[in-house]
């Protein structure tokens, strides 16, 4: 594995990430991860956007912006539980390379919303909630409160 590889990992949970927040489109993409630091071309992000749908991740559709055609990419519900999952290994490694940097109680709240994301989302769709607990989404994340 090469560090195209590695980075073609990160862009990918970004994608899944931005997805989960809205639909989104190639070029604004571009833009965003350009923002944070990637340098994407068309070339690069449509196969990737492309490979996502395909293994059942987004799905796209074609809207008229103005007097132009785009494709526009949803994240599917199989999209998100990949997207929880990949959440929970991303934790898991972020807590051992920042190991002496974290707090108990930063590790902790984070751990405890992770449980339930990973919980919520091992259930089929439809199903009920985590006992006691409702997820919502901040913009930092998932949150988890009382119900």
């Amino acid at each position: 594995m090469g560090n195209r590889d590695l980075i073609g990992g990160f862009v990918r949970l970004h994608v899944l990430h931005h997805a989960q927040c809205g639909p989104i489109f190639g070029i604004g993409i571009i833009d965003r991860l350009a923002f944070l630091g990637y340098v994407l071309s068309p070339g690069t992000l449509y196969p990737i956007l492309h490979g996502l749908e395909k293994d059942g991740f987004l799905r796209s559709s074609t809207v008229v912006v103005g007097k132009k055609r785009r494709r526009v990419y949803e994240i599917t519900a199989e999209g998100q539980r990949t997207l929880v999952l990949s959440k929970a290994r991303l934790w898991e490694l972020f807590k051992e390379v920042f190991e002496r940097e974290l707090s108990p109680d930063t590790s902790g709240h984070i751990e405890e919303a992770l449980r339930i994301a990973l919980l919520n989302a091992s259930k089929p769709p439809g199903s009920s909630r985590a006992k006691g607990k409702a997820v919502t989404r901040s913009r930092s994340g998932i949150k988890p409160h009382r119900a």
